[in-house]
């Protein structure tokens, strides 16, 4: 039988390895967010040869994201993802562009199933975590992985602190800059935070301050929605 101490080990194991499934599931969502995107891209091209290309770029895409897949521990939204991987590989071997359109859009059916599925683990995940941060946890490890989870914490605070002028004077370019100026800078600002987020080479401060930063441009385009 394992001892108390054994067993309020693996306890706080869990809670560290919830905290950090949780953060890369959020890393992963971002990236199926830009596969969505390119998919839908090359959906919408009439040209063989160009809808090939972004179908390029979202395999490119969803090959940079299987170890970040691995992280965050979501069968469901794996397999989806890899579905549609299979099916934008056919594309790219198509002859006609009605093949092509057959192909890319199973994909994107899958690519959305994809998100569903990572964002039910993703709330899982985050029920799971609260209820353990209710256990009272003393031992000398447990207390090194709660100053790793306080520590990253911290850092994501100050992050958010760091973004909150940058989130007012957004809002101002929305308010009161000329629409399509406003979308136009605002989506660049989208479009680079979904390419860094895409790197593997990024520091988790650096991971976080792009999806923050595309989290806001994000929020900025929908009340730019419908401008003229």
């Amino acid at each position: 039988m394992r001892s108390i101490s054994n067993i309020l080990c693996l306890l706080a194991f869990l809670l560290f390895t919830s905290f950090t499934t949780d953060r890369a599931c959020e890393y992963v969502g971002s990236n199926i967010e830009f596969i969505e995107t390119q998919t839908k891209k090359a959906l919408s091209e009439q040209d063989l040869n160009k809808a090939k290309f972004q179908v390029y770029k979202a395999i490119n895409a969803i090959e940079k994201t299987r170890e970040k897949l691995k992280d965050c521990g979501c069968s469901y939204a794996s397999k989806n993802l890899f579905d549609g991987l299979d099916n934008l590989i056919k594309a790219t071997k198509t002859s006609t562009i009605k093949a092509a359109h057959l192909l890319i859009e199973r994909a994107l059916v899958n690519t959305a199933s994809s998100l569903e599925s990572l964002h039910e683990h993703y709330t899982h995940q985050g029920n799971y975590q609260a209820d353990l941060l209710t256990l009272n946890i003393k031992t000398s490890d447990e207390e090194k992985l709660s100053n790793k989870i306080t520590t990253d914490r911290e850092l994501r605070q100050k992050i958010d602190v760091s973004l909150e002028k940058f989130e007012k004077s957004l809002n101002l370019v929305v308010e009161s800059v000329d629409c399509k100026e406003a979308t136009k800078f605002t989506t660049d600002i989208y479009k680079k935070c979904e390419q860094a987020l895409l790197k593997d080479d990024l520091t988790e401060g650096k991971k976080y301050y792009n999806l923050r930063t595309k989290a806001i441009a994000s929020a900025a385009l929908k009340k730019l929605e419908g401008c003229k």
